[in-house]
């Protein structure tokens, strides 16, 4: 047929018309006229012409520039029965788009390359393809937050596997499939990802798959220390899959490991270990231009240089993270670092910022990572009540309260922490102990300690200090203290002390007090907080004073008074005056005229 023959006689009819930009492009004038042309072909036709032009983009653009092409090459192929280069047009399409993260487009095209090679008149090579892009066609949901396309994608991978007797491949659907129930999102399901890779590893070591069995025991990992608190057990997991993958270099799965182990490093008093293996897989991210894990690797630093009382650091990692995840469309990397990024901002003094952020990761938490509607929440809730916002900080710990039941239990502590706070603020005494008593009894001696339990030790802290019992006041304090030291987490190092030294205050031991609130200083100036370290020189004032040291008192005082001034003026402006009308804010107010 000839292509050029035809398109002179629909010129002369005046049908179609060149276009004055592109040489040999036409346009017809009409849409029906397009579509009544191109149905008046006969199919052997029509497939001729498809077959023309695709060949004419692959004579004009040569290999190098055909990935740009490769949809409409697909397309062109496959109307024109071209299997085999449909298929290959369609897969290097879906590539594409996927390295755009132009997801929606890479969907279509995975699927399309599937549909080629699940037909039985496929060639071998096809249907070797198939697991592959089953893989890359379910990453593709999961990077979009449609997780439950993904389990379906790999739901049907697994059939189709075991309708081939492939084991392989089914095994490495069932991999994928617990991969998602022991991530912390809406489908976190420990029993069923614990059974998942049981049953997986146990597949994986009869064929002798050592890759699957080092991605198994990273689904292990997980399952045992992202939404659950046994972070030896994980360690362990963790470590042998790290000793496969290095053998064997399994550079991609070498990165996973690395990424999410480094942070049960720093959570087990390893942070050297911890920061040295997240900076290791964040170069080996950054040489794959892995974006969505890199912005996952700098979200775990954050957490770290949070845990380690590193604020303005987690604040510096936290722009390329955002940035990341913003462009690429990842919400899931975005609440990921927004549900930790408010923790340092409120030790900075930046309340607006604060607030601003975990309410913002609240938000993303509906579609995506689940934690903040817990976690971030009950931070939320915290700082209301510190800024004498009582009303709404109970709201949002009781709602912090139910999804720590209902999605993220691993959290109960914290959320059970932050809700007994929150009733002691209100002057509910019994109501406070009821709540803090009893969240403290399931403490589980059997598991690692995580930063969990330490919130229920501040509980209750403040909760004897009320009281006037000052020997259990004191031993939650030296637990906090002596925990924050030994694993080297400093977030409520400061804290821990300036409570310890109000009980002293309470028992008249001036002396011991000073110490623990100069320790409280050094600690709360090394990392930069302003939210606590206001609060500790107001009171070294405040015994600097009853002591006749009238000098010193003043240089505290009005050190206290510049850190809270830096607070004030970053703390919504609807918020200003119950901040201003807390105790400890207006103490410090009235000290300062005295001078």
């Amino acid at each position: 047929m000839n292509l050029i023959s035809q398109l002179d006689q629909l010129e002369t009819a005046q049908l179609v018309r060149h276009t004055t930009d592109v040489d040999q492009t036409y346009i017809f004038k009409h849409v029906l006229t397009q579509d009544s042309a191109y149905h008046s072909l006969l199919q052997k036709q029509r497939r001729e012409i498809h077959r023309q032009v695709a060949q004419a983009y692959e004579a004009l653009y040569g290999k190098r520039c055909l990935d740009d092409y490769a949809a409409i090459l697909a397309q062109h192929y496959g109307e024109a029965g071209d299997e085999l280069k449909a298929f290959d047009y369609a897969m290097r399409a879906g590539e594409s788009a996927a390295r755009l993260y132009a997801h929606a487009e890479a969907i279509e095209y995975y699927k399309q390359a599937i549909q080629i090679a699940r037909r039985q008149s496929a060639p071998a090579a096809f249907r070797l393809s198939l697991q592959d892009l089953y893989l890359k066609l379910g990453r593709v949901y999961e990077l979009s937050d449609k997780f439950d396309a993904a389990l379906k994608c790999y739901a049907e991978m697994e059939s189709v596997a075991r309708e081939r007797g492939d084991r392989t491949m089914e095994l490495a659907a069932l991999v994928a499939r617990a991969t998602i129930y022991s991530i912390p999102s809406q489908h976190f399901d420990k029993e069923r990802s614990r059974s998942m890779c049981e049953q997986a590893l146990e597949l994986a070591r009869a064929i002798g798959d050592e890759p699957a069995e080092a991605k198994i025991l990273w689904n292990l990992l997980l399952a045992n220390s992202r939404l659950d608190l046994h972070y030896r057990d994980a360690v362990v997991y963790g470590e042998r899959a790290i000793e496969i993958a290095r053998r064997l270099n399994l550079t991609e799965q070498l990165a996973y490991l690395l990424n999410d182990i480094s942070l049960l490093y720093v959570m087990s008093g390893k942070a050297e270990l911890g920061v040295r293996y997240n900076l290791e897989s964040r170069e080996m991210w950054r040489a794959m231009n892995n974006l969505p894990m890199l912005a996952d690797n700098l979200g775990y630093a954050i957490m770290q240089h949070i845990l380690l009382g590193e604020y303005p650091q987690a604040i510096e990692e936290s722009h390329e993270s955002l940035e990341i995840s913003r462009r690429i469309g990842n919400v899931w990397g975005e609440a990921f670092t927004d549900s930790w990024l408010g923790e340092a901002y409120r030790e900075l003094g930046k309340i607006n910022l604060a607030i601003e952020t975990m309410e913002k990761s609240i938000d993303l938490a509906g579609h995506s990572f689940q934690a903040p509607l817990a976690f971030t929440r009950a931070d939320l809730a915290w700082l209301y009540g510190d800024l004498g916002q009582i009303g709404p900080g109970l709201e949002q710990a009781k709602l912090a309260y139910l999804a720590g039941e209902k999605i993220a239990q691993v959290m109960h502590l914290y959320t059970s922490a932050t809700l007994g706070y929150l009733h002691l603020l209100n002057g509910d005494l019994a109501t406070a102990q009821s709540i803090i008593e009893e969240a403290a009894q399931r403490i589980n001696p059997d598991v690692s300690t995580s930063l969990f339990d330490m919130a229920i030790y501040r509980a209750e802290a403040e909760l004897y200090l009320a009281q006037g019992d000052y020997a259990r006041a004191i031993q939650a304090c030296d637990w906090l203290i002596d925990f924050s030291r030994s694993f080297r987490m400093r977030q409520h190092l400061p804290d821990a002390l300036y409570t310890k030294a109000q009980v002293l205050m309470r028992q008249e031991k001036l002396d011991d007090a000073i110490v623990s609130l100069q320790d409280a200083k050094s600690q709360a100036e090394r990392s930069s907080s302003r939210w606590m370290l206001w609060r500790i020189l107001a009171t070294l004032g405040e015994i600097e004073a009853a002591r006749g040291h009238f000098d010193q008192a003043k240089s505290l005082r009005a050190q206290s008074r510049e850190n809270l001034d830096y607070i004030i003026a970053h703390t919504p402006s609807d918020l200003r005056e119950s901040f201003l009308n807390t105790r400890d804010v207006r103490r410090v107010m009235e000290l300062q005229r005295t001078l």
